[in-house]
């Protein structure tokens, strides 16, 4: 074997042995973890200085145990959905607690957590808000760690005295429709509806966005909602429309339904008309016909030109 020989099957060699030592130190597999906690979100009436006990279910949909670590926290609330600042303060978290930091589910199995919610003797009537979550820990019997995303209860609570009323209320803040281009070919219409949560309560809004297209009687209808606007936030509802005409009017309706009491449901009506025309296909057109303009315009008065010179020339 000649020196080149031997180079190559070093290197073959220390090929094969990387290969091993990468596939040797790849780890082991991490458990299926799959889990759902039941309700997912409680909306509960309290009044001040009061103290209970909520159950919360949760089933094992995998075959090995699960050890879960249990957690409280505040509602993570985008900075852009607060209505201002102070609103974080209606949180709940301080209140609530599971009576147990953790929580261990047979393989298929099912398991109990209980909640404690305490309401403070001074707390002012409103809406307040927690989220209550379960976190999947290392199993007993694997090193390997089963990491889940976060999956909880959402504990939105209703604090006043017995027999007194929180006020519910809401406005729009903003209501929008405009002509989106997804190609030159393609208009499409975006709706929005941006709902404020003015009252001292969560509100649960919902409805319907309209449509109604010219030339022509095309019409559609999207339900939005019904989602929980929490106190001291607002929400965007959005609806998309992709087949809408390449030129002509459409109508777009907001109606928005939130629930003040079980007979009391005021509506929130927006309304917009937006022209779809396509400018950029009627300028193309314009800068074309401006070009078979000119083009034509030399060329006739070059050809004009040319005949001139040329009847000349015969006489």
């Amino acid at each position: 074997m000649n020196r080149r020989q031997e180079v190559a099957a070093a290197l073959l060699m220390l090929a094969i042995l990387a290969m091993g030592s990468s596939a040797s130190a790849q780890p082991a597999e991490d458990p299926v973890v799959d889990f759902v906690v039941t309700p997912s979100r409680l909306e509960i009436r309290v009044a001040p200085g009061d103290f209970l006990q909520v159950p919360v279910r949760v089933f094992n949909r995998a075959a090995q145990p699960l050890q879960l670590t249990t957690y409280v926290q505040d509602i993570e609330i985008p900075t852009t959905d607060l209505v201002a600042e102070g609103e974080l303060a209606f949180t709940a978290s301080k209140w609530v607690r599971f009576a147990d930091d953790t929580l261990a589910v047979t393989g298929s199995g099912d398991g109990e957590a209980t909640l404690d919610v305490v309401i403070p003797e001074a707390t002012p009537s409103g809406g307040y808000h927690a989220f209550a979550y379960f976190q999947s820990v290392p199993g007993n019997d694997t090193g390997a760690v089963a990491s889940a995303a976060r999956i909880g209860v959402t504990l939105l609570l209703e604090v006043a005295p017995e027999g007194e009323s929180v006020a519910r209320a809401a406005r729009v803040s903003d209501s929008t429709a405009r002509v989106r281009w997804r190609n030159v070919l393609s208009p499409r219409i975006e709706a929005t509806t941006t709902v404020v949560n003015t009252g001292d309560a969560h509100v649960l809004a919902g409805g319907v966005h309209r449509y109604r297209a010219w030339p022509g009687s095309a019409t559609e209808e999207i339900e939005i909602g019904p989602y929980t606007t929490l106190r001291g936030t607002r929400h965007e509802f959005a609806t998309f429309w992709d087949a809408v005409p390449l030129f002509g009017k459409v109508t777009i309706t907001s109606e928005l339904v939130y629930q003040v009491s079980p007979d009391d449901l005021p509506v929130i009506l927006t309304q917009h008309t937006v022209w779809i025309i396509p400018w950029h296909l009627i300028a193309v057109g314009v800068l074309l016909a401006a070009g078979t303009g000119a083009y034509l315009g030399r060329h006739r008065i070059a050809g004009w030109y040319g005949g001139r010179r040329l009847g000349t020339e015969k006489t």
